[in-house]
């Protein structure tokens, strides 16, 4: 059966979550931003979030082998860029409804192929903000600090509402030529 996605739950020690957040302690955080596509205004209906994008050779690297490792065991896509790495921070209030990674209106010569995101935080921080897929079946055990996710890029997803304290994640993509 194919697989929909892979979950290496708690795989990174708390030590490297600390390591990473400390890295993303002197970003500059924004509002993420999703625009109305009709008058091209932001609509916080969809995402209230704030995010950062971090270069951090090690961040990547383990984005990157563990991208690979997914691609390898289920997807087996063409797929080799990554960007850098953004960094997420759920506070109370903050949500991201639901969405895909992949522009199918985009103009660009790549898509975004697989997407990965890595829990730092210990799950006692925060309430709510849970990961969702609307189709397919849900990753058990990705709240677990230090859990990485990876899952194709089309997959329609979310996090719920944040209801108390502060979720803090990374997520990248993996992208390769447009999808056909």
């Amino acid at each position: 059966m194919r697989q929909n996605w892979q979950l290496w739950e708690g795989i990174l020690s708390k030590e490297t979550c600390e390591k990473y957040l400390t890295a993303c302690s002197y970003l500059n955080l924004q509002d993420a931003t999703v625009f109305k596509s009709v008058d091209h205004k932001p609509d916080h209906s969809i995402r209230t979030t704030q995010i950062a994008f971090v270069n951090n050779k090690e961040i990547q690297n383990t984005m990157r082998w563990y991208l690979e490792e997914a691609n390898r065991n289920a997807f087996n896509v063409e797929a080799t860029y990554l960007p850098n790495t953004q960094y997420g921070e759920y506070s109370e209030g903050s949500f991201y409804d639901w969405h895909y990674d992949v522009n199918w209106k985009g103009e660009n010569a790549y898509d975004r192929k697989l997407s990965i995101c890595i829990q730092l935080c210990d799950p006692s921080e925060y309430e709510g903000g849970n990961f969702e897929f609307k189709e397919v079946e849900q990753p058990t055990g990705f709240r677990t600090q230090g859990s990485i996710l990876v899952f194709p890029s089309y997959l329609t997803h979310r996090v719920t509402k944040v209801t108390k304290g502060t979720r803090k994640s990374l997520v990248n993509w993996m992208e390769g030529p447009r999808w056909r």
